[in-house]
Protein backbone atom coordinates (compact mmCIF):
# COMPACT_ATOMS: atom_id res chain seq x y z
CA UNK A 1 0.00 0.00 0.00
CA UNK A 2 2.49 2.02 0.67
CA UNK A 3 4.53 1.55 -2.54
CA UNK A 4 1.41 2.37 -3.87
CA UNK A 5 0.92 5.70 -2.53
CA UNK A 6 3.74 6.51 -3.61
CA UNK A 7 3.95 5.28 -6.92
CA UNK A 8 0.60 7.56 -7.07
CA UNK A 9 2.49 10.33 -5.50
CA UNK A 10 5.33 10.50 -8.21
CA UNK A 11 2.99 10.23 -11.33
CA UNK A 12 0.28 12.97 -9.68
CA UNK A 13 3.86 15.04 -9.08
CA UNK A 14 5.17 14.54 -12.73
CA UNK A 15 1.74 15.27 -13.45
CA UNK A 16 2.02 18.87 -12.35
CA UNK A 17 5.45 19.90 -12.79
CA UNK A 18 4.96 18.34 -16.70
CA UNK A 19 2.10 20.45 -16.83
CA UNK A 20 3.42 23.68 -15.83
CA UNK A 21 5.97 23.08 -18.00
CA UNK A 22 3.43 22.54 -20.97
CA UNK A 23 1.75 25.64 -19.84
CA UNK A 24 4.96 27.98 -20.03
CA UNK A 25 5.68 26.63 -24.01
CA UNK A 26 1.84 27.34 -24.67
CA UNK A 27 2.84 31.17 -23.05
CA UNK A 28 5.76 31.81 -24.94
CA UNK A 29 4.31 30.09 -28.10
CA UNK A 30 1.32 32.78 -27.59
CA UNK A 31 3.57 36.02 -26.76
CA UNK A 32 5.79 34.98 -30.00
CA UNK A 33 2.62 35.09 -32.60
CA UNK A 34 1.17 38.29 -30.88
CA UNK A 35 2.90 41.33 -33.13
CA UNK A 36 1.66 43.48 -30.34
CA UNK A 37 3.28 41.40 -27.10
CA UNK A 38 7.04 40.93 -26.02
CA UNK A 39 7.69 38.42 -23.44
CA UNK A 40 11.13 38.56 -22.00
CA UNK A 41 10.91 35.36 -19.76
CA UNK A 42 8.33 32.73 -18.33
CA UNK A 43 9.20 30.42 -15.39
CA UNK A 44 6.75 27.79 -13.92
CA UNK A 45 6.30 28.39 -10.29
CA UNK A 46 6.97 24.89 -8.57
CA UNK A 47 4.82 25.51 -5.79
CA UNK A 48 2.75 22.68 -3.99
CA UNK A 49 0.10 25.25 -3.43
CA UNK A 50 -0.48 26.74 -6.78
CA UNK A 51 -0.27 25.25 -10.45
CA UNK A 52 0.72 28.03 -13.06
CA UNK A 53 3.96 30.55 -14.76
CA UNK A 54 5.24 33.47 -13.91
CA UNK A 55 6.03 36.01 -16.81
CA UNK A 56 9.07 38.22 -16.66
CA UNK A 57 9.57 41.56 -18.61
CA UNK A 58 6.21 41.69 -20.44
CA UNK A 59 5.13 44.51 -22.60
CA UNK A 60 1.31 45.29 -24.40
CA UNK A 61 0.83 47.64 -27.21
CA UNK A 62 -2.61 49.04 -26.17
CA UNK A 63 -4.71 51.72 -27.13
CA UNK A 64 -3.16 53.88 -23.98
CA UNK A 65 0.05 53.25 -24.91
CA UNK A 66 2.98 50.98 -24.17
CA UNK A 67 2.25 48.98 -21.23
CA UNK A 68 4.90 47.41 -19.61
CA UNK A 69 5.04 44.89 -16.42
CA UNK A 70 8.19 43.90 -14.52
CA UNK A 71 6.13 40.56 -13.28
CA UNK A 72 2.69 38.93 -14.07
CA UNK A 73 1.72 35.30 -12.24
CA UNK A 74 -1.09 33.03 -13.30
CA UNK A 75 -2.00 30.19 -11.34
CA UNK A 76 -4.76 27.23 -10.09
CA UNK A 77 -5.36 25.89 -6.75
CA UNK A 78 -5.31 22.56 -5.85
CA UNK A 79 -8.25 23.37 -3.69
CA UNK A 80 -10.13 25.48 -6.35
CA UNK A 81 -9.50 24.05 -9.46
CA UNK A 82 -11.94 26.09 -11.00
CA UNK A 83 -11.00 29.18 -9.93
CA UNK A 84 -7.93 31.42 -12.05
CA UNK A 85 -6.16 33.78 -10.17
CA UNK A 86 -3.66 36.49 -11.76
CA UNK A 87 -1.44 39.11 -9.76
CA UNK A 88 0.63 41.39 -11.16
CA UNK A 89 3.83 43.20 -9.37
CA UNK A 90 3.48 46.45 -7.78
CA UNK A 91 5.65 48.32 -9.92
CA UNK A 92 4.99 48.88 -14.25
CA UNK A 93 5.74 51.36 -16.85
CA UNK A 94 3.37 53.19 -19.34
CA UNK A 95 4.82 55.41 -22.85
CA UNK A 96 1.48 56.83 -24.48
CA UNK A 97 4.35 58.33 -26.89
CA UNK A 98 6.50 60.98 -25.11
CA UNK A 99 8.20 58.79 -22.88
CA UNK A 100 8.33 55.97 -20.06
CA UNK A 101 6.25 56.57 -16.88
CA UNK A 102 5.86 54.55 -13.78
CA UNK A 103 2.96 53.11 -12.82
CA UNK A 104 2.46 52.34 -9.59
CA UNK A 105 -0.12 49.29 -9.70
CA UNK A 106 -0.65 48.62 -5.63
CA UNK A 107 -2.63 45.45 -4.52
CA UNK A 108 -3.76 43.93 -8.34
CA UNK A 109 -5.08 41.07 -8.45
CA UNK A 110 -7.92 39.64 -10.49
CA UNK A 111 -10.25 36.34 -9.74
CA UNK A 112 -11.99 34.19 -12.85
CA UNK A 113 -14.34 31.58 -11.88
CA UNK A 114 -15.00 29.52 -14.67
CA UNK A 115 -18.11 26.66 -14.34
CA UNK A 116 -17.54 23.28 -15.83
CA UNK A 117 -20.98 22.55 -16.67
CA UNK A 118 -21.08 24.82 -18.64
CA UNK A 119 -18.53 24.68 -20.99
CA UNK A 120 -16.22 26.12 -18.96
CA UNK A 121 -18.07 29.44 -18.75
CA UNK A 122 -16.94 32.72 -16.38
CA UNK A 123 -19.56 32.19 -13.63
CA UNK A 124 -18.09 35.08 -11.85
CA UNK A 125 -15.28 37.83 -11.96
CA UNK A 126 -13.12 39.75 -9.26
CA UNK A 127 -10.87 42.51 -9.99
CA UNK A 128 -9.20 44.49 -7.53
CA UNK A 129 -5.96 46.97 -7.85
CA UNK A 130 -4.45 50.49 -5.38
CA UNK A 131 -3.59 52.80 -5.22
CA UNK A 132 -3.08 53.31 -8.74
CA UNK A 133 -0.13 56.13 -9.58
CA UNK A 134 1.33 57.21 -12.43
CA UNK A 135 4.60 59.03 -12.56
CA UNK A 136 4.23 59.39 -8.63
CA UNK A 137 1.36 60.96 -9.04
CA UNK A 138 -1.96 59.30 -7.54
CA UNK A 139 -4.67 58.36 -10.22
CA UNK A 140 -7.22 56.13 -7.97
CA UNK A 141 -7.15 55.10 -4.52
CA UNK A 142 -8.90 51.92 -5.15
CA UNK A 143 -11.00 50.17 -7.60
CA UNK A 144 -12.77 47.12 -7.11
CA UNK A 145 -15.15 45.27 -9.44
CA UNK A 146 -17.30 42.07 -8.73
CA UNK A 147 -19.61 40.52 -11.63
CA UNK A 148 -21.81 37.18 -11.00
CA UNK A 149 -23.33 35.50 -13.90
CA UNK A 150 -26.99 35.35 -14.12
CA UNK A 151 -29.79 33.31 -16.04
CA UNK A 152 -30.43 35.81 -19.07
CA UNK A 153 -33.93 36.65 -18.68
CA UNK A 154 -36.83 37.90 -20.85
CA UNK A 155 -35.34 41.53 -20.80
CA UNK A 156 -32.31 40.68 -22.20
CA UNK A 157 -31.40 43.21 -25.37
CA UNK A 158 -31.33 41.46 -28.71
CA UNK A 159 -27.87 39.71 -29.39
CA UNK A 160 -27.57 39.32 -25.85
CA UNK A 161 -26.07 35.52 -24.63
CA UNK A 162 -24.71 36.00 -21.28
CA UNK A 163 -25.70 38.83 -19.03
CA UNK A 164 -23.72 38.96 -15.01
CA UNK A 165 -24.44 41.33 -11.98
CA UNK A 166 -21.93 43.78 -11.34
CA UNK A 167 -20.85 45.96 -8.23
CA UNK A 168 -18.44 48.34 -8.62
CA UNK A 169 -16.55 50.90 -6.35
CA UNK A 170 -13.77 53.41 -7.25
CA UNK A 171 -12.48 55.89 -4.91
CA UNK A 172 -10.45 58.92 -5.71
CA UNK A 173 -10.09 59.09 -9.35
CA UNK A 174 -8.07 61.90 -10.74
CA UNK A 175 -8.66 62.22 -14.58
CA UNK A 176 -6.60 65.10 -14.16
CA UNK A 177 -3.53 62.87 -13.82
CA UNK A 178 -3.51 61.52 -17.37
CA UNK A 179 -5.57 64.11 -19.01
CA UNK A 180 -6.19 67.63 -19.77
CA UNK A 181 -9.29 68.09 -17.30
CA UNK A 182 -10.38 70.73 -15.22
CA UNK A 183 -12.63 69.36 -12.79
CA UNK A 184 -13.82 70.18 -9.14
CA UNK A 185 -12.39 67.46 -7.26
CA UNK A 186 -11.70 63.78 -7.72
CA UNK A 187 -13.72 61.22 -8.55
CA UNK A 188 -15.64 58.28 -5.91
CA UNK A 189 -18.85 56.19 -7.50
CA UNK A 190 -20.22 53.29 -6.71
CA UNK A 191 -22.78 50.96 -8.72
CA UNK A 192 -24.66 48.08 -8.72
CA UNK A 193 -26.31 46.87 -12.49
CA UNK A 194 -26.16 44.11 -14.80
CA UNK A 195 -23.87 44.04 -18.18
CA UNK A 196 -25.26 42.07 -20.93
CA UNK A 197 -22.85 40.45 -23.29
CA UNK A 198 -22.83 38.65 -26.69
CA UNK A 199 -20.83 35.65 -26.49
CA UNK A 200 -19.77 33.93 -23.09
CA UNK A 201 -16.62 34.89 -21.85
CA UNK A 202 -14.26 31.12 -21.86
CA UNK A 203 -10.64 30.73 -21.54
CA UNK A 204 -9.89 30.39 -24.60
CA UNK A 205 -12.09 33.59 -25.47
CA UNK A 206 -9.90 35.89 -23.21
CA UNK A 207 -8.10 37.67 -25.82
CA UNK A 208 -8.90 40.76 -27.56
CA UNK A 209 -9.97 40.17 -30.78
CA UNK A 210 -12.18 36.89 -29.40
CA UNK A 211 -13.54 38.91 -26.05
CA UNK A 212 -17.20 39.17 -25.74
CA UNK A 213 -18.51 42.46 -26.29
CA UNK A 214 -21.12 44.59 -24.34
CA UNK A 215 -24.81 44.61 -26.17
CA UNK A 216 -26.60 46.86 -22.95
CA UNK A 217 -26.07 48.04 -19.47
CA UNK A 218 -28.44 48.64 -16.64
CA UNK A 219 -27.57 50.64 -14.22
CA UNK A 220 -29.64 50.04 -10.83
CA UNK A 221 -28.01 52.70 -8.22
CA UNK A 222 -24.60 54.70 -8.85
CA UNK A 223 -23.66 56.96 -6.48
CA UNK A 224 -21.58 59.61 -7.92
CA UNK A 225 -19.21 62.21 -5.73
CA UNK A 226 -16.95 64.79 -7.78
CA UNK A 227 -15.24 66.88 -5.62
CA UNK A 228 -18.25 68.22 -3.73
CA UNK A 229 -20.95 67.86 -6.05
CA UNK A 230 -23.28 64.71 -6.16
CA UNK A 231 -25.20 62.75 -7.81
CA UNK A 232 -26.70 59.73 -8.81
CA UNK A 233 -27.78 57.75 -11.88
CA UNK A 234 -30.21 54.65 -12.53
CA UNK A 235 -31.19 53.38 -16.33
CA UNK A 236 -30.29 51.22 -19.36
CA UNK A 237 -28.90 51.62 -22.68
CA UNK A 238 -28.29 49.15 -25.04
CA UNK A 239 -27.01 49.05 -28.72
CA UNK A 240 -28.81 49.78 -31.75
CA UNK A 241 -29.14 48.55 -34.99
CA UNK A 242 -26.27 51.36 -35.67
CA UNK A 243 -24.22 49.96 -32.39
CA UNK A 244 -24.87 53.26 -31.00
CA UNK A 245 -26.26 53.56 -27.43
CA UNK A 246 -30.04 53.46 -27.12
CA UNK A 247 -32.53 53.88 -24.02
CA UNK A 248 -32.31 56.35 -21.00
CA UNK A 249 -30.38 57.27 -18.29
CA UNK A 250 -31.28 59.51 -15.31
CA UNK A 251 -29.46 61.80 -12.85
CA UNK A 252 -30.51 63.26 -10.27
CA UNK A 253 -28.75 65.62 -7.80
CA UNK A 254 -28.56 69.11 -6.33
CA UNK A 255 -25.79 70.20 -8.26
CA UNK A 256 -27.37 70.19 -12.01
CA UNK A 257 -25.79 72.91 -12.82
CA UNK A 258 -22.12 72.93 -11.82
CA UNK A 259 -21.86 69.09 -13.11
CA UNK A 260 -22.85 70.18 -16.94
CA UNK A 261 -20.54 73.08 -16.28
CA UNK A 262 -17.83 70.43 -15.64
CA UNK A 263 -19.20 68.37 -18.30
CA UNK A 264 -18.58 71.25 -21.02
CA UNK A 265 -15.15 71.88 -19.34
CA UNK A 266 -13.81 68.41 -20.12
CA UNK A 267 -15.41 68.51 -23.58
CA UNK A 268 -18.41 66.07 -23.10
CA UNK A 269 -21.25 67.79 -23.90
CA UNK A 270 -21.42 71.63 -25.88
CA UNK A 271 -20.62 74.63 -23.80
CA UNK A 272 -23.75 76.34 -24.96
CA UNK A 273 -25.82 73.80 -24.10
CA UNK A 274 -24.66 74.50 -20.19
CA UNK A 275 -26.02 77.90 -20.76
CA UNK A 276 -29.65 76.86 -22.27
CA UNK A 277 -29.80 74.72 -19.92
CA UNK A 278 -29.84 76.85 -17.02
CA UNK A 279 -33.69 78.56 -17.20
CA UNK A 280 -34.73 75.25 -18.33
CA UNK A 281 -33.56 72.87 -15.98
CA UNK A 282 -36.56 72.67 -13.64
CA UNK A 283 -38.79 72.76 -16.48
CA UNK A 284 -37.60 69.74 -17.97
CA UNK A 285 -37.14 68.34 -14.02
CA UNK A 286 -41.23 68.14 -13.67
CA UNK A 287 -41.82 66.35 -17.10
CA UNK A 288 -43.37 63.34 -16.68
CA UNK A 289 -41.26 60.42 -16.73
CA UNK A 290 -42.74 56.87 -17.33
CA UNK A 291 -41.49 53.19 -16.42
CA UNK A 292 -39.19 51.88 -18.97
CA UNK A 293 -37.93 48.36 -19.29
CA UNK A 294 -39.61 47.99 -15.86
CA UNK A 295 -37.55 50.53 -14.10
CA UNK A 296 -39.17 52.93 -11.92
CA UNK A 297 -38.13 56.97 -12.17
CA UNK A 298 -39.30 58.25 -8.75
CA UNK A 299 -39.87 61.91 -8.63
CA UNK A 300 -37.05 63.95 -6.88
CA UNK A 301 -35.99 64.53 -3.59
CA UNK A 302 -36.50 67.87 -2.02
CA UNK A 303 -34.02 69.96 -3.68
CA UNK A 304 -32.95 67.77 -6.43
CA UNK A 305 -33.56 67.85 -9.84
CA UNK A 306 -34.43 65.06 -11.91
CA UNK A 307 -32.79 65.31 -15.84
CA UNK A 308 -33.55 62.35 -18.20
CA UNK A 309 -31.01 62.17 -21.01
CA UNK A 310 -32.43 59.92 -23.77
CA UNK A 311 -30.38 57.98 -26.36
CA UNK A 312 -32.09 57.37 -29.92
CA UNK A 313 -31.86 58.21 -33.05
CA UNK A 314 -27.53 58.02 -32.64
CA UNK A 315 -28.12 61.60 -29.88
CA UNK A 316 -27.86 61.69 -26.75
CA UNK A 317 -30.54 64.69 -25.81
CA UNK A 318 -31.59 65.99 -22.51
CA UNK A 319 -35.29 67.05 -22.46
CA UNK A 320 -35.27 68.89 -26.01
CA UNK A 321 -31.53 69.47 -25.76
CA UNK A 322 -29.37 68.00 -27.99
CA UNK A 323 -25.95 67.45 -26.42
CA UNK A 324 -24.52 65.14 -29.02
CA UNK A 325 -24.03 61.80 -30.79
CA UNK A 326 -24.71 58.79 -28.78
CA UNK A 327 -21.92 56.42 -27.59
CA UNK A 328 -21.41 53.87 -29.68
CA UNK A 329 -20.80 50.29 -28.26
CA UNK A 330 -17.28 48.66 -29.27
CA UNK A 331 -18.27 46.11 -31.96
CA UNK A 332 -16.25 43.71 -34.13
Amino acid sequence: MLALLVALALVLGGLWLGGESLLAQQMRRLAAEQPMTDLGAVQELRDPGRFGVRALGLELQTDAGRLGLQQAELWLSPLHPTTLRFALAPKGMLDAGSGPLELGLGDAMAQLRFSPWNGLGLAAAQIKAGPLTIAGTELATAVRINAVGRTLDQDAPSGAAVSYDLNLTLHGLDPGAFATLSLPGPLNATATGRIWLDALPQPWTLTPDLAPLPVGLRLDEVELQLGGLQARIIGRVQADAQDRAEGRLVLYTTDAKPLLQAAASAGLIPSRVVRLAGTMLKTISDLPLPDEDGQRFPPPAEGELRLPLRFADGKVSLGPLTLGPAPVFPRR
